[in-house]
């Protein structure tokens, strides 16, 4: 009982509290403790010939605010990444370490199984040859894991994300016209790519541990081709990767580690003026322990000022 007596009684001061000091959660009547998981649904986009499906959480306010309007993560790997990035932003959010958002997981169709994530292989794949990175880093990857050629088709997944889902989206949730993408490994080549192909489409982008090696370097090659044609590119992006990923083989084989920090380093050379780059080695983490990591850190920082305009969620001594 004294729990209980305790808990409500910081609850009243949150209630007491100024109107920036919680505003998510705190001082909005009617709003949830947590974020809307939607139930999963189906879409099918024009150029392709199966099911892709959609995992969409509403922020806690959502339904108690119906004017206000929310910046949107949309998170590749949907069936794998989903579920961390909600939970993420919820405790981000309590915390008010981040602003609410609207969260957009897109991938394949959870019930499809591994099977149905390894089209992603064909989906985040820039054009190109193959799937290995180049030189003798690609023949090592070819002797491990020889991959048949295959159809590469980030374009249209691209234009599934930007030109179908986008409009269909915005016509049924309050987007604010910000638009942020993460994405993880093959995901994080996507999204790479997607900097040059669909400059401006998103204003932030999380790449964690991206294979930018992948295809042949077909993402240097992208950047490469913008540089050549443009000064400038406005995109705030963080870019994070495990230090124990250099001396896992076959992640070093493919060149997550170095392309990585090559990436990074590539885009600080061509000084675009209105590009903000943050990047970070998590030393002790593998290809899998860094997401938690990096999604976080990523959060935190690409929405620093909205978090500091907030103010702290706890009550200040007077």
């Amino acid at each position: 009982m004294r729990l209980l007596h305790l808990i409500a009684a910081l609850a009243a001061v949150s209630l007491a509290a100024p109107a920036s000091a919680n505003p998510q959660l705190a001082l909005v009547e009617g709003a949830r403790a947590n974020m809307d998981l939607l139930a999963p649904e189906r879409v099918r986009g024009k150029k392709f010939a199966y099911d892709h499906e959609l995992t969409i959480a509403l922020p806690a306010s959502y339904a108690a605010l119906p004017r206000r309007t929310y910046p949107v993560l949309w998170v590749l790997d949907g069936p794998l990444m989903t579920r961390l990035a909600v939970g993420t932003l919820d405790t981000l959010v309590i915390g008010n370490h981040a602003p609410e958002m609207i969260v957009i997981g897109v991938g394949s169709p959870a019930a499809d199984g591994l099977a149905g994530v390894s089209r992603r292989i064909m989906e985040y794949s820039p054009p190109g040859k193959g799937y290995a990175p180049p030189g003798l880093n690609g023949e090592k990857f070819t002797a491990l894991a020889p991959i048949p050629d295959f159809p590469q088709r980030a374009d249209d997944f691209l234009g599934l994300l930007v030109d179908e889902l986008r409009p269909m989206l915005a016509a049924r949730y309050r987007f604010s016209g910000e638009h942020a993408l993460f994405g993880h490994s093959a995901g994080g080549m996507l999204a790479a790519y997607a900097m040059f192909q669909r400059p401006g489409a998103f204003q932030k982008m999380i790449l964690g541990s991206p294979y930018v090696n992948g295809v042949a370097g077909a993402v240097f090659k992208a950047e490469q081709a913008f540089a050549a044609r443009h000064k400038d590119l406005d995109v705030d992006l963080f870019v994070g990767v495990g230090g124990a990923e250099v001396d896992e083989y076959f992640l070093a084989v493919s060149g997550i580690a170095s392309g990585t920090a090559r990436f990074a380093e590539t885009l600080h050379l061509r000084g675009y003026q209105s590009l903000t780059l943050e990047t970070r080695v998590y030393s002790g983490e593998d290809h899998y322990t860094v997401v938690p990591r990096l999604l976080g850190e990523g959060i935190r920082h690409l929405w620093k000022k909205e978090a500091a305009a907030l103010g702290s969620s706890w009550p200040q001594r007077p």
